[in-house]
Protein backbone atom coordinates (compact mmCIF):
# COMPACT_ATOMS: atom_id res chain seq x y z
CA UNK A 1 0.00 0.00 0.00
CA UNK A 2 1.37 3.42 -0.94
CA UNK A 3 2.24 5.65 2.01
CA UNK A 4 0.74 9.15 2.02
CA UNK A 5 3.05 11.99 0.99
CA UNK A 6 4.08 14.27 3.83
CA UNK A 7 4.00 18.08 3.47
CA UNK A 8 7.79 18.14 3.65
CA UNK A 9 8.09 15.68 0.77
CA UNK A 10 5.53 17.62 -1.27
CA UNK A 11 7.47 20.84 -0.74
CA UNK A 12 10.74 19.17 -1.74
CA UNK A 13 9.17 17.77 -4.90
CA UNK A 14 7.74 21.17 -5.78
CA UNK A 15 11.13 22.81 -5.36
CA UNK A 16 12.72 20.17 -7.60
CA UNK A 17 10.12 20.85 -10.29
CA UNK A 18 10.68 24.61 -10.05
CA UNK A 19 14.44 24.11 -10.30
CA UNK A 20 14.00 21.92 -13.38
CA UNK A 21 11.77 24.51 -15.08
CA UNK A 22 14.23 27.32 -14.32
CA UNK A 23 17.08 25.37 -15.91
CA UNK A 24 14.99 24.19 -18.85
CA UNK A 25 13.79 27.68 -19.82
CA UNK A 26 16.89 29.59 -18.62
CA UNK A 27 14.83 31.84 -16.35
CA UNK A 28 16.44 34.78 -14.52
CA UNK A 29 15.58 36.39 -11.20
CA UNK A 30 13.93 39.29 -13.00
CA UNK A 31 11.51 36.78 -14.54
CA UNK A 32 10.60 35.42 -11.11
CA UNK A 33 10.05 38.70 -9.27
CA UNK A 34 6.43 39.11 -10.47
CA UNK A 35 5.62 35.69 -9.02
CA UNK A 36 6.75 36.60 -5.53
CA UNK A 37 3.90 37.12 -3.08
CA UNK A 38 3.68 40.85 -2.39
CA UNK A 39 1.92 40.15 0.89
CA UNK A 40 4.93 38.21 2.09
CA UNK A 41 7.20 41.11 1.16
CA UNK A 42 4.92 43.52 2.99
CA UNK A 43 4.92 41.29 6.06
CA UNK A 44 8.71 40.99 6.00
CA UNK A 45 9.01 44.76 5.67
CA UNK A 46 6.70 45.18 8.63
CA UNK A 47 8.72 42.75 10.71
CA UNK A 48 11.94 44.55 9.81
CA UNK A 49 10.42 47.91 10.73
CA UNK A 50 9.18 46.49 14.02
CA UNK A 51 12.63 45.09 14.81
CA UNK A 52 14.33 48.41 14.02
CA UNK A 53 11.85 50.31 16.20
CA UNK A 54 12.40 47.85 19.06
CA UNK A 55 16.17 48.30 18.91
CA UNK A 56 15.89 52.08 18.71
CA UNK A 57 13.45 52.11 21.62
CA UNK A 58 15.76 49.90 23.68
CA UNK A 59 18.66 52.23 22.93
CA UNK A 60 16.63 55.19 24.20
CA UNK A 61 15.67 53.29 27.35
CA UNK A 62 19.28 52.31 28.01
CA UNK A 63 20.58 55.83 27.44
CA UNK A 64 17.82 57.23 29.63
CA UNK A 65 18.83 54.92 32.47
CA UNK A 66 22.50 55.85 32.04
CA UNK A 67 21.80 59.59 32.02
CA UNK A 68 19.51 59.29 35.05
CA UNK A 69 22.10 57.28 36.97
CA UNK A 70 24.78 59.85 36.15
CA UNK A 71 22.59 62.74 37.34
CA UNK A 72 21.75 61.31 40.76
CA UNK A 73 24.81 59.10 41.38
CA UNK A 74 26.54 61.35 43.92
CA UNK A 75 23.32 61.80 45.89
CA UNK A 76 22.65 58.07 46.39
CA UNK A 77 23.82 55.72 49.12
CA UNK A 78 25.56 52.40 48.45
CA UNK A 79 22.40 50.28 48.45
CA UNK A 80 20.64 52.61 46.02
CA UNK A 81 23.57 52.48 43.62
CA UNK A 82 23.57 48.68 43.61
CA UNK A 83 19.81 48.46 43.16
CA UNK A 84 19.81 51.00 40.34
CA UNK A 85 22.55 49.21 38.36
CA UNK A 86 22.47 45.54 39.28
CA UNK A 87 18.75 45.58 40.00
CA UNK A 88 17.86 47.22 36.69
CA UNK A 89 20.04 44.78 34.80
CA UNK A 90 18.54 41.76 36.54
CA UNK A 91 15.01 43.02 35.88
CA UNK A 92 15.86 43.48 32.20
CA UNK A 93 17.20 39.92 32.13
CA UNK A 94 14.03 38.52 33.71
CA UNK A 95 11.84 40.53 31.32
CA UNK A 96 13.84 39.12 28.42
CA UNK A 97 13.14 35.58 29.62
CA UNK A 98 9.43 36.37 29.96
CA UNK A 99 9.43 37.87 26.44
CA UNK A 100 10.65 34.54 25.07
CA UNK A 101 7.46 32.91 26.32
CA UNK A 102 5.24 35.03 24.09
CA UNK A 103 5.73 35.15 20.33
CA UNK A 104 4.38 38.70 20.26
CA UNK A 105 7.29 39.94 22.38
CA UNK A 106 9.99 37.52 21.25
CA UNK A 107 11.74 40.23 19.20
CA UNK A 108 12.06 42.37 22.34
CA UNK A 109 14.07 39.72 24.18
CA UNK A 110 17.40 40.45 22.47
CA UNK A 111 17.42 44.21 23.30
CA UNK A 112 16.47 43.36 26.87
CA UNK A 113 19.32 40.84 27.11
CA UNK A 114 21.65 43.47 25.66
CA UNK A 115 20.64 45.99 28.34
CA UNK A 116 21.00 43.32 31.02
CA UNK A 117 24.45 42.36 29.75
CA UNK A 118 25.59 45.96 30.14
CA UNK A 119 23.98 46.76 33.50
CA UNK A 120 24.48 43.51 35.41
CA UNK A 121 28.30 43.42 35.28
CA UNK A 122 28.34 47.16 36.00
CA UNK A 123 26.16 46.53 39.04
CA UNK A 124 28.42 43.73 40.24
CA UNK A 125 31.45 46.01 40.02
CA UNK A 126 29.52 48.68 41.93
CA UNK A 127 28.60 46.11 44.60
CA UNK A 128 32.25 45.11 45.02
CA UNK A 129 33.33 48.74 45.18
CA UNK A 130 30.71 49.67 47.76
CA UNK A 131 30.71 46.66 50.08
CA UNK A 132 33.97 44.70 49.67
CA UNK A 133 37.48 45.67 50.79
CA UNK A 134 39.51 47.49 48.12
CA UNK A 135 42.46 45.24 47.27
CA UNK A 136 43.39 46.93 44.01
CA UNK A 137 43.25 43.60 42.18
CA UNK A 138 41.04 44.65 39.27
CA UNK A 139 41.78 41.52 37.25
CA UNK A 140 40.54 39.25 40.04
CA UNK A 141 37.35 41.28 40.45
CA UNK A 142 36.73 41.20 36.70
CA UNK A 143 37.35 37.46 36.66
CA UNK A 144 34.66 36.90 39.31
CA UNK A 145 32.15 39.21 37.63
CA UNK A 146 32.58 37.76 34.13
CA UNK A 147 32.54 34.20 35.44
CA UNK A 148 29.16 34.86 37.07
CA UNK A 149 27.83 36.47 33.89
CA UNK A 150 29.08 33.62 31.70
CA UNK A 151 27.41 31.05 33.96
CA UNK A 152 24.14 33.00 34.02
CA UNK A 153 23.97 33.37 30.24
CA UNK A 154 25.02 29.76 29.62
CA UNK A 155 22.32 28.40 31.93
CA UNK A 156 19.72 30.66 30.30
CA UNK A 157 20.83 29.57 26.83
CA UNK A 158 20.65 25.90 27.82
CA UNK A 159 17.05 26.44 28.90
CA UNK A 160 15.85 28.63 26.03
CA UNK A 161 18.22 27.95 23.05
CA UNK A 162 18.09 31.68 22.25
CA UNK A 163 20.91 32.70 19.88
CA UNK A 164 21.52 36.06 21.54
CA UNK A 165 22.09 34.31 24.88
CA UNK A 166 24.71 32.10 23.24
CA UNK A 167 26.39 35.22 21.89
CA UNK A 168 26.61 36.75 25.37
CA UNK A 169 27.68 33.42 26.89
CA UNK A 170 30.68 33.26 24.57
CA UNK A 171 31.40 36.97 25.02
CA UNK A 172 31.52 36.75 28.82
CA UNK A 173 33.51 33.52 28.66
CA UNK A 174 36.27 35.27 26.72
CA UNK A 175 36.02 38.30 29.02
CA UNK A 176 36.59 35.88 31.91
CA UNK A 177 39.45 34.20 30.04
CA UNK A 178 41.12 37.55 29.39
CA UNK A 179 40.72 38.53 33.06
CA UNK A 180 42.20 35.18 34.13
CA UNK A 181 45.18 35.65 31.81
CA UNK A 182 45.72 39.16 33.19
CA UNK A 183 45.46 37.90 36.76
CA UNK A 184 48.02 35.16 36.08
CA UNK A 185 50.21 37.75 34.31
CA UNK A 186 50.90 35.49 31.35
CA UNK A 187 53.00 36.48 28.36
CA UNK A 188 50.93 38.74 26.07
CA UNK A 189 51.60 37.11 22.65
CA UNK A 190 50.92 33.65 24.08
CA UNK A 191 47.70 34.77 25.78
CA UNK A 192 46.43 36.56 22.67
CA UNK A 193 47.23 33.51 20.55
CA UNK A 194 45.40 31.26 23.03
CA UNK A 195 42.32 33.47 22.95
CA UNK A 196 42.39 33.80 19.16
CA UNK A 197 42.66 30.09 18.47
CA UNK A 198 40.04 29.31 21.13
CA UNK A 199 37.67 31.83 19.56
CA UNK A 200 38.17 30.29 16.12
CA UNK A 201 37.54 26.78 17.47
CA UNK A 202 34.36 27.78 19.29
CA UNK A 203 33.13 29.68 16.23
CA UNK A 204 33.84 26.63 14.08
CA UNK A 205 31.69 24.52 16.42
CA UNK A 206 28.82 27.02 16.22
CA UNK A 207 29.04 27.35 12.42
CA UNK A 208 27.16 24.11 11.73
CA UNK A 209 24.32 24.94 14.13
CA UNK A 210 21.26 27.12 13.76
CA UNK A 211 23.06 29.77 15.83
CA UNK A 212 25.67 30.40 13.12
CA UNK A 213 24.55 34.05 12.78
CA UNK A 214 26.84 35.02 15.69
CA UNK A 215 30.00 33.49 14.20
CA UNK A 216 31.15 36.43 11.98
CA UNK A 217 31.79 38.55 15.09
CA UNK A 218 33.94 35.87 16.73
CA UNK A 219 35.61 34.82 13.48
CA UNK A 220 36.60 38.47 13.02
CA UNK A 221 38.22 38.93 16.42
CA UNK A 222 39.61 35.39 16.60
CA UNK A 223 41.39 35.68 13.26
CA UNK A 224 42.70 39.18 14.07
CA UNK A 225 44.14 38.03 17.40
CA UNK A 226 45.66 34.93 15.80
CA UNK A 227 47.27 36.93 12.99
CA UNK A 228 48.54 39.66 15.34
CA UNK A 229 49.97 37.18 17.86
CA UNK A 230 51.64 35.22 15.05
CA UNK A 231 53.31 38.41 13.87
CA UNK A 232 54.57 39.17 17.40
CA UNK A 233 55.97 35.65 17.66
CA UNK A 234 57.66 35.42 14.26
CA UNK A 235 58.72 38.94 13.27
CA UNK A 236 62.47 39.61 13.18
CA UNK A 237 63.16 35.87 13.37
CA UNK A 238 64.40 33.30 10.80
CA UNK A 239 60.92 31.72 10.90
CA UNK A 240 59.03 34.83 9.80
CA UNK A 241 58.35 33.20 6.42
CA UNK A 242 55.73 31.10 8.24
CA UNK A 243 53.59 34.24 8.51
CA UNK A 244 52.50 33.51 4.94
CA UNK A 245 51.39 30.08 6.16
CA UNK A 246 49.29 31.70 8.89
CA UNK A 247 47.41 33.79 6.33
CA UNK A 248 47.05 30.81 4.00
CA UNK A 249 45.60 28.76 6.87
CA UNK A 250 43.04 31.45 7.68
CA UNK A 251 42.04 31.69 4.01
CA UNK A 252 41.75 27.91 3.83
CA UNK A 253 39.57 27.86 6.95
CA UNK A 254 37.35 30.47 5.32
CA UNK A 255 36.54 28.01 2.53
CA UNK A 256 35.81 25.20 4.99
CA UNK A 257 33.62 27.41 7.18
CA UNK A 258 32.10 29.34 4.23
CA UNK A 259 33.05 32.54 6.05
CA UNK A 260 33.72 35.73 4.14
CA UNK A 261 34.82 37.31 7.43
CA UNK A 262 37.71 34.85 7.71
CA UNK A 263 38.50 35.39 4.03
CA UNK A 264 38.69 39.16 4.52
CA UNK A 265 40.99 38.94 7.54
CA UNK A 266 43.12 36.27 5.84
CA UNK A 267 43.65 38.44 2.76
CA UNK A 268 44.31 41.60 4.80
CA UNK A 269 46.82 39.79 7.02
CA UNK A 270 48.54 38.40 3.92
CA UNK A 271 48.86 41.91 2.48
CA UNK A 272 50.21 43.18 5.82
CA UNK A 273 52.77 40.37 5.96
CA UNK A 274 53.84 41.06 2.38
CA UNK A 275 54.32 44.71 3.32
CA UNK A 276 56.49 43.62 6.24
CA UNK A 277 58.60 41.35 4.02
CA UNK A 278 58.99 44.10 1.42
CA UNK A 279 60.16 46.61 4.02
CA UNK A 280 62.38 44.08 5.81
CA UNK A 281 64.17 42.37 2.94
CA UNK A 282 63.63 44.04 -0.42
CA UNK A 283 63.64 47.82 -0.11
CA UNK A 284 67.45 48.01 0.02
CA UNK A 285 67.97 45.43 -2.71
CA UNK A 286 65.76 46.44 -5.64
CA UNK A 287 64.89 49.93 -4.52
CA UNK A 288 61.90 51.08 -2.53
CA UNK A 289 59.81 52.35 -5.50
CA UNK A 290 60.18 49.05 -7.36
CA UNK A 291 59.30 47.16 -4.19
CA UNK A 292 56.12 49.22 -3.85
CA UNK A 293 55.19 48.46 -7.48
CA UNK A 294 55.72 44.75 -6.87
CA UNK A 295 53.63 44.93 -3.70
CA UNK A 296 50.87 46.74 -5.62
CA UNK A 297 50.83 44.03 -8.30
CA UNK A 298 50.63 41.41 -5.56
CA UNK A 299 47.67 43.22 -4.02
CA UNK A 300 45.84 43.30 -7.34
CA UNK A 301 46.46 39.59 -7.90
CA UNK A 302 45.38 38.70 -4.38
CA UNK A 303 42.25 40.86 -4.68
CA UNK A 304 41.21 39.02 -7.86
CA UNK A 305 41.74 35.71 -6.06
CA UNK A 306 39.76 36.95 -3.05
CA UNK A 307 36.82 38.02 -5.22
CA UNK A 308 36.66 34.60 -6.89
CA UNK A 309 36.91 32.85 -3.55
CA UNK A 310 34.24 35.12 -2.09
CA UNK A 311 31.86 34.19 -4.90
CA UNK A 312 32.55 30.52 -4.23
CA UNK A 313 31.78 30.99 -0.53
CA UNK A 314 28.56 32.87 -1.41
CA UNK A 315 27.44 29.90 -3.53
CA UNK A 316 28.16 27.55 -0.61
CA UNK A 317 26.09 29.74 1.74
CA UNK A 318 23.21 29.75 -0.75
Amino acid sequence: MTQPTTPHQTRAQSLDQIRTLIRMHDLKMVDLFPLIDTETNTENSGNMLQRVMIYIGSAFIFMGICVYIGMIWDDMDSLSRVILTLGSGFIAFILGLFALGDKKFDKASTPLFLVASALEPTGLFVFMDEYLPHTGDIAKAAMIVFAFMAIQKTVAFSATKKTSLLFFSVLFFFAFLYSLISWLDLDEPSSVMTMGISMLMISWGITRTKHHAITPFYYFWGSIMTAAASFDFLKDSPLDIFLIGVSATIIYLSTLASSRTLLTIGVLSLLAYLGYFTDEYFKDIVGWPIALIVLGLMMIGISVFAVKLGKKIAKQEA
